[in-house]
């Protein structure tokens, strides 16, 4: 059974993402590109730690979500030795003609650091039974 969708619920990543050569060099190699920080991937895979959280929870479904809108902000870019971890915040919800939509924003911390490095926010779009 689905647990109810509420407004401030939230997510937490279950393990650090830690920042180091083999992760950067692994981006590097499907990007092909040498550099030292890749701001958007390292910040991805923290995003979708998250995602996953959410979904393991049963609060969101696992297949059948249409993203349909993503912004991204960075404070700062991703450095070897960060220790990252995320916090997905349920901001709104609405249901419309039998799906829900969710305004998710994502805040991607560095150890040791009190404001965030990047923030994500998402729409998310699904079916949903006896909603309208």
């Amino acid at each position: 059974m689905a647990r109810e969708l509420v407004t401030g619920m939230t997510f937490t990543t279950s393990d650090e993402v830690v920042v180091d050569t083999a992760l950067l060099a692994g981006f590097a190699d499907v990007l092909g590109s040498r550099s030292d920080t890749f701001a958007v991937p390292v910040i991805f895979r923290v995003t979708v730690i998250l995602a996953h959280e959410a979904m393991d929870s049963g609060t969101v479904p696992s297949d059948g979500i249409v993203h349909t809108a993503e912004s991204l902000r960075v404070r700062r870019q991703p450095r070897v030795g960060d220790r990252l971890t995320g916090l997905l915040t349920v901001e709104e919800i609405h249901h419309r003609g039998g799906a829900t939509q969710l305004l998710v924003r994502s805040d991607i911390m560095a150890d040791g650091e009190v404001a965030p490095i990047a923030v994500t926010t998402s729409t998310l779009a699904f079916r949903t039974e006896g909603t309208g």
